[in-house]
Parts: structure tokens; sequence; C-alpha cells
């Protein structure tokens, strides 16, 4: 027991003289994790795109202030933000990418939509978004859309307006009458509009609990990542002892080489915690999730964070040499990485290879983490799952080193 302390404090010593290889291992997740979670929507509710619409409105007219006023609307603005600007800073800032989309309302474009003339709203997108520009011409095409029904409906009522628009009262038509029509016209159509001629019910059914942010997902993967990056550095202990000579010299000793890779597993342990504790410590801030949790995943990484030291270990002892095993390690890493859902949450991948996912070593680690943050299930649920990963990692810890072992007599 003496021997595996021992070896266990040498090797976080070791690891410890290399923070290179440790502040990497927290900062690339924690930075594809800050990047992925704000380009997505952030901490809270679900992920979100909102484009900034520029408008120059050259016309000043009632039609154009119409048009302002319905892209002002409150749940239009929850997809449009919506920004006044004089027509040289318009087009300045979006030729510097400061915004999604320019429109130019021209002068004399309500006079010409009243007498349905042809006129054209100029629209320019920031080239470099493709998702908010989309959404801009959409919406911009339903208002036209919107417009061409008031004409097929008020349009001898809009050329009226149009050609008193100079004066100060209706031309050829009293205020009595001209209001008297419009009520005939919207009586017509009340039987269609008030209420609709068709209904919409959404069926959908609703989760009983909140919603799930998008960095909330992505969360555990994120800590499965820093998990993986300090497991591979410490996979390649196999061929610095070996190098070394010592080794063999383990190998002859009694029991010396068993105590040595429990050492390891142990290491495995120490290692992941210490990695994962500043990342989980931002995350919890971050997604405001409760401290009650906080040692409760400290302690399930730890335990089954060993899984992937086993698994990178394996690959070393069977590679033919050190860079070599690197090298092997490094193109399966990647790929598990990107299947098992650190860099996308499972949720949002092809049923197939969300499947994939869930037996792969570290996607068996972010499902049960995640059930736990999102509230579907306690502590409890998540633990059932340690056993079946620890004894799993015990097993290819063993197998490595009898491998080893036949490596170092060779």
């Amino acid at each position: 027991m003496r021997f595996i302390f021992v070896t266990v404090i040498k090797e976080m010593k070791r690891r410890f003289n290399d923070p290179g290889g440790l502040i990497s291992a927290i900062m690339i997740p924690l930075a594809v994790g800050f990047l992925m979670a704000t380009v997505m929507g952030g901490g809270g509710g679900q992920p979100s795109i909102k484009a900034q619409l520029l408008v120059t409105d050259l016309d000043d007219s009632f039609v154009s202030q119409g048009i302002i006023s319905a892209l002002g609307q409150d749940r239009i603005t929850d997809m449009i933000m919506l920004q006044k600007v004089d027509h040289e800073a318009g087009q300045q800032r979006i030729n510097e990418g400061d915004g999604s989309g320019h429109l130019i309302i021209p002068k004399g474009f309500g006079k010409a939509w009243l007498e349905r003339e042809e006129v054209a709203l100029q629209l320019t997108v920031n080239p470099s978004q493709s998702i908010s520009p989309r959404l801009i011409r959409e919406m911009l095409e339903s208002l036209l859309d919107l417009g061409d029904y008031l004409h097929k409906v008020f349009g001898e009522e809009l050329k009226i307006i149009a050609r008193s628009l100079d004066g100060n009262e209706l031309t050829g038509i009293s205020t009595s009458v001209f209001s008297a029509n419009i009520a005939d016209k919207i009586s017509g159509i009340a039987d269609l509009v008030f209420p609709p001629a068709m209904t919409v019910e959404d069926i959908t059914p609703q989760p009983e609990t909140a919603s799930v942010s998008f960095a909330l997902l992505m969360f555990p993967g994120i800590l499965v990542m820093a998990a993986f990056f300090a497991a591979n550095g410490q996979s390649t202990n196999f061929w610095t002892e070996k190098e070394k000579g010592t080794l063999g010299r383990w190998v002859a000793s009694p029991n010396a080489f068993f105590s040595f890779w429990i050492a390891q597993w142990f290491t495995a342990m120490l290692l992941t915690a210490v990695v994962a504790f500043p990342i989980l410590l931002a995350g919890f801030l971050y997604l405001d999730i409760r401290f009650e949790k906080f040692f409760t995943a400290l302690a399930w990484l730890a335990l089954t964070g060993p899984i992937l030291f086993s698994v990178l270990s394996l690959i070393q002892v069977l590679a033919p040499s050190k860079k070599a095993g690197g090298m092997i390690s490094t193109l399966i890493m990647f790929p598990l990485l990107m299947v098992g859902g650190s860099f996308f949450p499972t949720e949002t991948m092809p049923k197939f290879i969300a499947t994939i996912a869930q037996y792969t070593p570290n996607g068996r680690l972010v499902e049960p983490m995640k059930g736990y943050f999102t509230g579907e299930y306690g502590a409890s649920g998540m633990f059932i799952h340690v056993w079946g990963i620890m004894a799993v990692a015990l097993v290819l810890v063993l197998l490595a080193g009898w491998i080893s072992t036949r490596k170092a007599l060779a």
C-alpha cells in the first residue's frame, strides 16, 4: 500500500512539473465551451439568433412609418433588433460588418405604394452571416404580402388616400362616406378573419421540466473533454518508464508491477478531479447550477475518469513505439470527442450517431451527468452507472498491465 501511495505522489509531481499540459487540458475545453455557448445563445433559455436590422427612412411617410412600426412589434423584436440610422452611417456600418442588414426606404415609397406603382425597397445584407439576413428577407416578404392583401381589399380607398396626400382633406368623397365604405368592407370579411376561417391548435407535447439551454447540454461534454486531455498525457507513462529502464525492474519485483498500475488508476482519479475542478466551478457560476450538485459531480468525474485513461493506456501499450502510440491515441480521441458529445450535444446529432455515442467510453460518462444537471434524476440515478464503468476501467487497466509486462520482458 505504501508503494501505491508513493507512486501516486511521484506521478502527481511529474504532472505538476509539466504545468503546460495541465493548463492546456483546462483552458482548451473552457475556450471551446465558452465559444460554443456564446454562438448558440448563452447560458439561459433556448438557443436564439437575433438579427440586427439598420433602417434608413428617406420617405418619412405614414406608410414607411407603418413598416417600421410593424418591424418593431414585440414578437418580431424577439428575432430582429431594429435601429434607425441615416443613409451614410447605415452604409458604412453594413460595409464594416456591423449589422445583419441595411434597409433603405426610398423617397416617394409611400405614395408609390398607395397608387400601386412599381417601387423597390433596397436591402443590403451582411455576407458573413447566413441565417439572420434570411430571417430579415422573409419578414420583409411577409410585410409586402400583407400590403398586397390590403390593396386587394381596400384598393379604391387607398387610391383616394393617394390622391389626397397633398391636401388636408379627402378628394372626391366625404369623410363619412369614406368611413362607411371601409366599415362595410371590414364587415364583409369579418366572418373570415374575426375569428379566422381556420383554427390552428398546437398539440405538441410539452416537457414537464423547464427548458434546457444549449450551454447546459454541452457542459458535461466539456468536462469529459478536459478529463480526456489529462488522461492522454498520463497514458504515455508506460513509454516514460520503459525508456528509463524502471519498467523492467518493476516487473522483476514481487507485486510491484501490479501496484504500479493500481497507482496509475488512482493518479487518473486525482488528475481528473484537478482539471475538472476549475471548469466545474466556472460552469456552475455561468449556468447558475445549484452548488449542492458541485461535489457530487466532481466525485462522479473522479470515479469514472479512469475509464478514459485505461482506454488510452491500452492503445499505448499495444503501439509499436511512443510516437505511434501518441498518433494513434490522438486519431482515436478526437473522433470520440466529436461523437461522444464534447463538441455538440447528442440532442443535436442525427439519431444513429446519438445511438453510437451511448456506447463510447466518454459518452457513458456524459449522459448520466447530463441527466443529473438537467434534473432528470438525482445523484442516486447517476451513480447507479458508476460501478459498471469502474469495472470496465479496472479490467482494461489490468489488461494494459499484463501486455506491458510481456513487452518489458521482451
